[in-house]
């Protein structure tokens, strides 16, 4: 059975793939702000739009050591990757033919690397005591995701060409940037809490 020709069906399959990546987004931007709110004690923790009860609990989670495997917070991470991937598939696609394979085969890489390091994740989340309903949807939708750019770029590499790929070489860097300013943005709000809860403990004469 062949895949579909590129035509309404193959348009779809794209605007879907655009939805998941956006609600990806969407997802990591609540988690990261909830991350972020519960880092600097801006926020109660249990208040959360995900604390139902002790054993669902999105806040106890973020709470966990689990909630930060790496250097920055894994909401954090997410959230540079995945807005970093939403950036390149519609700038790339205006930029070029809007079935450029080089588009597509870059963020079937990006995915499927996600996809495996989702493994990881999947193990932390197995070892908590809470159960974060919110945290496990990006790592299901990034599977769906990489199903249909997957399909995608099957059907665009049989005769579709590479149109104006040049053009791709400063996304790329573009996108390089903007992943590595999240990241970034990260490292400076903490400095900057940090440097602030250790100013509020001098004036109170506590010890740091």
């Amino acid at each position: 059975m062949s895949l579909w020709p590129y035509d309404n069906r193959g348009q779809s399959a794209e605007r879907w793939l655009t939805t998941v990546l956006a609600v990806m987004v969407l997802n990591t931007v609540y988690l990261t702000w909830r991350f972020t709110a519960l880092y600097a004690g801006w926020a109660t923790p249990g208040t959360g739009l995900c604390s139902w009860s002790v054993g669902i609990d999105c806040d106890r989670v973020l709470q966990t050591p689990e909630a930060r495997a790496f250097i920055v917070p894994n909401a954090v991470l997410g959230l540079s990757f995945y807005s970093t991937a939403l950036l390149w598939w519609i700038a790339g696609r205006r930029l070029t033919a809007a079935n450029n394979p080089v588009v597509t085969r870059v963020l079937v890489i990006g995915l499927s690397t996600a996809s495996l390091a989702s493994l990881w994740f999947w193990r932390l989340l197995l070892q908590l005591e809470s159960l974060c309903p919110v945290c496990p949807w990006n790592h299901v939708l990034t599977y769906v995701a990489l199903v249909f750019a997957a399909r995608l770029l099957r059907k665009q590499k049989r005769g579709m060409s590479n149109e104006n790929s040049g053009l791709l070489r400063p996304l790329a860097a573009i996108c390089a940037l903007w992943f590595l300013l999240c990241l970034a943005g990260w490292f400076f709000f903490e400095f900057s809490v940090e440097k602030a809860t250790s100013a509020q403990f001098r004036r109170l004469g506590m010890p740091e």
